[in-house]
């Protein structure tokens, strides 16, 4: 009876795990059977598209690149330079304003010279710029970029791009990942495992299992597509608006709240994100440096409230703290606001990043405020 009873198991199991292998294959050689949505999020699971490892930064972008990101919404292509950033190559050996943040500051979704450094670039030819922006980057990897790449260039002016949305969330993950010691890739591990020294036994095999399926099995993603859709039709979100314009656009609030928990004083997140600022005040100001901090508002905070709905602010606890360290700042909150209640669309319709023109208005809101520093007596 008992071997009867394993022998029918094995060969359940057995017939499984070929049935399982055969839609896997299948999915390889024909990926049109998938929704287009499961195969690019297979694709953002490519650690190739990660960039590289870097054992002080985390991760940088792949050197002389030319990325294209997977996105319904756009398909630009984001070049890199000799070190993995954004700008012409080679850099000049002293700048003027080296600008700083994670992919808005990149300028990720849009061409290269679409970014808002770009054009502030070629707004003030006879100025020089070197964008430092980081995909995925926290404000601890802000300064640790800085310091690796920044200072030598001997910049008069430090431009931060902050984006609330996702940096206190950030910057809680990179403590976790510095403080694990993982010594890989900082973007492959928060994207694909986040193992952290306590995680043992069950818990470390199934971070490891999730991390190999992630990157290796269409049928995976195609099950996690379906948990999600399955999830969705019992949730209000994404809620949509229609613009004046007629764009149509797509909004998670939820999901917003979730990632700006971390934006207030009391939160570690908010700490880590205050050290960093202010050790990149206490270098810039030993260069004799102009820091500016950019706040940049999330399509959330903009739109949402155009449905009747309230949403959480980030941005103030922020702005009260900069005040008290004598930093800099330029809120691009109302700029924004004035533009959004007129019915402009400045993010892509699905995607959480500024379009073209959400870009071109960060650009000069930033353009008039620091023109001033660089006036000629």
């Amino acid at each position: 009876m008992l071997r009867s009873f394993v022998s029918n198991t094995l060969l359940i199991l057995g017939v499984t795990l070929i049935s399982i292998l055969a839609v896997e294959g299948i999915l390889r050689f024909i990926p049109s059977l998938l929704p287009a949505a499961v195969y690019r999020e297979y694709q953002l699971n490519d650690p190739d598209k990660m960039g590289v490892s870097h054992p002080y930064i985390g991760h940088l972008h792949t050197p002389n690149n030319a990325l294209v990101i997977p996105n319904p919404d756009f398909n630009a292509v984001h070049h890199t330079d000799g070190l993995g950033f954004r700008n012409a190559w080679p850099w000049p050996k002293t700048v003027d304003i080296v600008t700083l943040g994670d992919s808005l500051t990149f300028g990720y979704g849009v061409e290269d010279a679409d970014t808002w450094p770009a054009l502030i670039d070629r707004a003030l030819p006879h100025l020089r710029v070197v964008n430092l922006g980081l995909i995925g980057a926290s404000p601890e990897q802000y300064v640790r970029v800085y310091e690796t790449f920044g200072a030598a260039l001997e910049p008069k002016v430090v431009v931060v791009g902050m984006y609330p949305d996702n940096d206190f969330w950030d910057a809680d993950l990179f403590a976790d990942w510095w403080e694990s010691k993982a010594g890989d890739s900082y973007m492959v591990w928060r994207n694909l495992g986040r193992l952290k020294p306590t995680d043992k036994g069950l818990k470390r095999l199934t971070k490891q299992a999730k991390t190999f399926l992630n990157q290796h099995s269409l049928l995976y993603h195609l099950a996690d597509y379906a948990r999600k859709l399955y999830r969705g039709r019992n949730s209000a979100e994404p809620k949509s608006l229609r613009l004046a314009d007629g764009t149509q656009m797509y909004l998670w609030p939820s999901h917003f709240a979730s990632r700006i928990t971390g934006a207030k004083s009391d939160q570690p997140a908010f700490q880590f994100v205050l050290q960093a600022l202010t050790r990149l005040r206490e270098l810039t100001a030993q260069q004799g440096v102009h820091l500016i901090v950019v706040i940049q508002p999330s399509k959330e905070q903009l739109y949402t409230p155009l449905l009747g709905e309230t949403v959480p602010d980030p941005n103030t606890p922020l702005i009260e703290a900069l005040t008290q360290l004598g930093i800099d700042y330029l809120d691009l909150t109302p700029a924004f606001q004035e533009k959004v209640e007129s019915g402009k669309a400045l993010f892509f319709q699905l995607d959480t990043h500024p379009n073209r023109q959400g870009y071109a208005l960060i650009a000069q809101e930033i353009l008039n405020y620091i023109k001033p520093t660089f006036a000629k007596p």
